[in-house]
């Protein structure tokens, strides 16, 4: 836990302060603030902003918007969700993954046209934020726990390819035309003939340097180090001679407030995209802030967190730029580097603003190799190879789950390859619904205790009775799969079976549906000389049965608290009598 902030307490504290620390969550960690803590987030503070400027360029890039509307998109974001977050040491900004789905959207609906690319992406941003709001208005924030982890990991291994791809007309100097990665990639290998020798062997030597930083120097960030050299090289060398890209002119006035420019299509195209960013951004967000929290010492609101990424995307969409969201590179780095509260954005937001009222003209002649270098080497760190083969070890499904999410995305798209994704997981969820385990239950000779008889070959059912036990909720959606499973062990058993036992400790609830197909199949059992009773239901499930007119389940004589008191019955009496 941070001893350099300490808290201080309320008790005596004005009303005013109060509210303003509801209102600002960032002024409850700034309490008890000391010097030691000012030097480490100005530290923090140097380092981000150094970190930031080539990565916010870079992923301006991505978003197919101007270098400007980078830095302009980390310094809303970055500034807006340092005021209103929970967390302490969450850095918000330009994503990597983030840019490569605006790019996506945005690149098709502006057909080429700059001023169109600004609005639309502008407009995405502002709609994102809208849903973000929403979702922390209906308190959406536990939502979090229930993202799938493979389908994350399969989006993020396929965003790093398209990310690859779609740098590699910058980094070989060739102009490429298609939007699909996989079109885009085959289009690539056969104009590798034109290739422009000297851009590639710069962008080539850029990701070999920056390979060999991370080697060598693991500790520095190597794509400031290429970025310093690039824009130092561009103002000694005339690149533009040499036949090669370079930024261009940089705009730096700060943008004008988003006019209405949208019609109705393309409102609904950018709906749907903004759903999928808030997708990314919600969990990304709430995900790095508890991770963080935890190893510090605090907790954060996953709903307030909800609030301080839809204010970044806010604040990003009015400075015309494109959507941001938290960043786990530089919130971890600012972490290490001694960052200790929300201050750290706003000194790198200081910075940022005169880096770019300073060294715009540094931008201008900045040779784009370099910047497509940086971004292919990153969606080569991007791509989580070891990730993947440690969930195929523990479950293979979900490799699968996400080895389909990452084809889905480089095949289909960015937010097609996300809803991929998800609709594999709720298959995935229905398939575990409809189909849950169960077991047959026996004794071993010489035992009482009742065991799985998949487990051990010796144990034996016991004569007339079947013991089962069904590890999911009974429901409309599987209601038929237990009557069919059921039917099936009877049908299997060596000697006709004169009772069942129901062992209900694993079935969770119950609906109409299924209440009446078992109160069907129940009749259908006693007309064949079969009776039931029920072992160890919980409060929930009894309450849920009687309220469903399963009150005769739950008799005397046909519901017990023990499994073994179920079983000693029978062997007293051989099966009850069938009512």
């Amino acid at each position: 836990m941070d001893a350099d902030v300490s808290p201080v307490s309320d008790a005596h504290e004005p009303e005013f302060l109060t509210r303003l620390g509801r209102l600002f969550p960032a002024w409850q960690s700034l309490k008890g603030y000391n010097v030691a803590a000012l030097t480490g987030d100005i530290s923090a503070g140097l380092v981000v902003a150094l970190v930031v400027i080539p990565s916010a360029i870079s992923y301006a890039d991505l978003a197919h918007c101007s270098p400007v509307s980078g830095l302009y998109a980390a310094l809303g974001g970055m500034i807006a969700y340092a005021l209103f977050a929970s967390s302490r040491h969450v850095v918000a900004g330009p994503d990597a993954a983030i840019a490569i789905l605006v790019g996506a959207t945005v690149g098709p609906m502006a057909e080429g046209d700059p001023g169109r690319t600004v609005a639309l992406a502008t407009w995405l941003a502002l709609l994102a934020a809208v849903i973000l709001m929403a979702a922390a208005w209906l308190r959406l924030g536990a939502a979090a726990d229930f993202l799938s982890a493979p389908v994350m990991l399969g989006f993020m291994n396929g965003a790093a390819v398209v990310i690859l791809v779609s740098q590699l007309g910058k980094l070989s100097g060739i102009k490429l035309h298609q939007e699909n990665s996989l079109m885009k990639l085959l289009e690539w290998l056969g104009s590798l003939g034109s290739a422009h020798a000297l851009t590639l062997a710069l962008g080539l030597a850029g990701v070999a340097a920056l390979a060999g930083l991370r080697r060598g120097l693991p500790k520095v960030p190597g794509s400031i180090i290429v970025f310093a050299i690039a824009m130092i090289a561009g103002r000694c060398i005339d690149f533009t001679a040499w036949g090669m890209q370079v930024i261009g002119t940089v705009d730096t006035r700060l943008p004008s407030p988003v006019p209405p420019e949208l019609s109705l299509t393309e409102i609904g195209r950018l709906v749907v995209a903004a759903l999928g960013l808030a997708m990314l951004v919600f969990p990304e967000g709430v995900l790095l802030g508890r991770a963080v929290a935890s190893r510090k010492g605090y907790e954060i609101d996953p709903n307030r967190e909800l609030v301080a990424l839809s204010l970044a995307n806010l604040a990003a969409g009015l400075f015309r730029s494109f959507s941001v969201g938290a960043s786990q590179s530089r919130t971890l780095l600012s972490v290490t580097t001694g960052g200790r509260t929300p201050l750290v954005s706003v000194f790198a937001s200081g910075l940022l603003v005169a880096f770019v009222v300073l060294l715009a003209p540094w931008i201008a002649t900045l040779p784009t190799v370099a910047i497509a270098s940086i971004l292919v080497y990153t969606a080569i760190t991007l791509i989580d190879v070891t990730e993947y083969r440690r969930l195929r070890g523990k479950h293979r499904a979900s490799a699968r789950l996400a080895l389909f999410t990452s084809i889905g995305v480089v095949a289909f798209g960015v937010l097609p390859g996300i809803l991929v994704g998800v609709v594999l997981s709720l298959l995935r969820l229905i398939r575990h619904i409809s189909h849950p385990p169960d077991s047959v239950l026996g004794r071993a000779p010489g035992q009482s205790a009742l065991v799985d008889r998949s487990d051990d070959p010796a144990v034996q059912s016991i004569p007339g009775l079947v013991v089962y036990r069904f590890l999911g909720p009974l429901v409309f959606a599987n209601a038929r799969y237990f009557i069919a499973r059921l039917g099936q062990i009877i049908a299997g058993e060596p000697t006709p079976v004169r009772h069942v036992i129901l062992d209900a400790r694993a079935i969770t609830d119950i609906d109409v549906t299924a209440a009446e197909e078992l109160q069907n199949y129940g009749r259908q059992l006693r007309e064949r000389g079969i009776s039931i009773a029920i072992a160890k239901a919980n409060r929930p499930l009894r309450r849920a049965a009687l309220r469903l007119g399963l009150d005769h389940a739950f008799a005397e004589g046909r519901y017990f608290p023990r499994l073994s008191d179920a079983v000693a019955e029978f062997e007293r009496r051989g099966s009850p009598p069938v009512s």
